[in-house]
């Protein structure tokens, strides 16, 4: 009955467990913010220097990249982004067009910029702020480096957009304080993403990139919640009526999918077959894959319930046309069964589109400046594997030397201790500064032992290394 009623509770509100799930939680989330009163912030609204502009066109007397986003045009309206700066920090906040935004100065500041990407926060049409995670963001003011927010002028799966706006938001920030001396560009979940996206082609604006459980393949992220479902309804036996007129997944997710597949801690038979296969989609045998499954089992039925006609342009995009599963041994199917039975989605090749919509196509790992990645092991929001298919992807591009990264052995999404994050980001700035590669791992084999080094403090639980 738990479970069902968790599930009644995507149909009701699903998008508002989409935002749980894509926010920084546990030591890296920001804490509410109390709205400033007196205490020397500035608010204003801007007219951005440039707006991003295709083929690499000169507005406003820069030249800027070819704009990335699409809009859905929706109608937004920012909510209010003032807040209140740490001690030794000035707040600065207002509008650019429709994207509400925020600078954190600090009274000593250094000269360098960092540039936050914030993750998915739903469909809703108030688009808002969010601050830099509490540990990080206490870390760069103290250190002396101002940040900068935007909120994106659009919501939904909008890396693109979010780009955008990020650019436009260091192109007032080079109007209100000068030119930095060094940008860094941060994210989180989609906000990886938007990472990916800007380092990839943007290159001359950043100077180096962080990700934290960055959903960093681009549509690939969506490639995989439709492996999600699809996966779910062949080994439920049920048939969803997905991309059909009027489809109502209510009785199938409420009721049928409940009973045949149970409950993510008392799985059936059939429901061992799914959480095999999604298992070894997601990256194989690692730490807190059980934990991550158990966070995001329902949520990522989410976009599914949200748009069943697949009218959303992510979800046009997506595909599991080539897709190759596995599962595991003694489960009653085998994997040349489950790859033949197994619905495949066609994506729309208007959709995926790298010309006219450069967000809607996996990323191509093209990056020129230093890149380092945080990732869960036991993430299955956007599970680890984004972070093995963009190492081959930087690899074939010949760029392998520009990417770091590093497995911090947690279940659940976008989950860092303090510590975790602040050598994170500490180790690229010396990278990009002295030319210092920090330390990272492979994590494009097994992932059993990944993240030893780099996971503190280790989480309860943990089988630590395995011979």
């Amino acid at each position: 009955m738990r479970f069902r009623g968790l599930l009644a509770a995507v149909a009701l509100g699903v998008a508002v467990l989409m935002v749980v799930a894509c926010a920084d939680e546990a030591a890296t989330g920001t804490p509410a913010e109390t709205p400033a009163q007196g205490n020397g912030e500035v608010t204003r609204t801007a007219t951005p220097t440039a707006t991003a502009a295709p083929g690499g066109e000169s507005t406003g007397g820069q030249t800027t990249p070819r704009t990335l986003g699409t809009s859905a045009g929706t109608p937004t309206t920012a909510k209010d982004p003032a807040f209140v700066a740490l001690d030794g920090a000035s707040a600065h906040f207002g509008q650019i067009d429709r994207a509400a935004y925020r600078i954190e100065m600090p009274d000593a500041w250094n000269g360098e910029l960092v540039l936050y990407a914030h993750g998915f926060a739903g469909f809703g049409t108030e688009v808002s702020v969010e601050s830099p995670p509490r540990a990080l963001r206490q870390y760069l003011v103290t250190n002396g480096y101002a940040w900068a927010a935007s909120s994106y002028s659009e919501n939904g799966y909008v890396p693109g957009i979010g780009a955008d706006d990020t650019l436009a938001l260091k192109r007032h920030f080079v109007e209100e304080f000068g030119e930095p001396e060094r940008t860094y560009i941060a994210g989180a979940s989609m906000g990886g993403n938007v990472v990916a996206l800007a380092l990839e082609n943007q290159a001359t604006e950043y100077d180096g990139g962080l990700t934290l459980c960055g959903a960093l393949g681009g549509i690939e992220q969506i490639d995989y919640l439709a492996s999600w479902v699809a996966v779910a309804e062949y080994t439920s036996g049920l048939t969803f009526p997905i991309g059909e007129p009027g489809a109502n997944l209510a009785p199938v997710f409420l009721t049928e999918l409940p009973r045949i597949l149970g409950a993510p801690d008392a799985p059936t038979e059939r429901g061992r077959q799914f959480a095999s296969v999604m298992n070894l989609l997601t990256g194989g045998p690692r730490p807190f894959f059980v934990e991550g499954f158990r966070e995001q089992y329902i949520v990522n039925f989410g976009l599914v319930m949200i748009d069943p006609e697949r009218k959303l342009l992510v979800n046009r995009a997506a595909t599991n046309a080539d897709t190759v599963y596995e599962i595991g041994e003694g489960l009653g199917m085998t994997a040349a069964e489950l790859n033949a039975g197994v619905r495949r989605y066609a994506s729309d090749a208007a959709a995926r589109n790298a010309e006219t919509h450069p967000d809607a196509v996996p990323t191509t790992g093209r990056i020129s400046v230093p890149l380092l990645t945080l990732h869960n092991t036991g993430d299955l929001f956007v599970p680890i594997s984004m972070e093995q298919s963009y190492r081959a992807k930087v690899e074939a591009a010949g760029r392998g030397d520009l990417l770091v990264q590093r497995a911090i052995r947690a279940g659940g999404h976008c989950k860092f201790s303090e510590p975790e994050l602040t050598a994170a980001f500490a180790d690229l700035v010396a990278w990009v500064k002295d030319g210092t590669k920090p330390k990272g791992e492979d994590l494009t084999g097994d992932l059993m032992n990944a993240g030893l080094e780099f996971t503190n403090p280790l989480r309860a639980g943990d089988p630590g290394g395995v011979e």
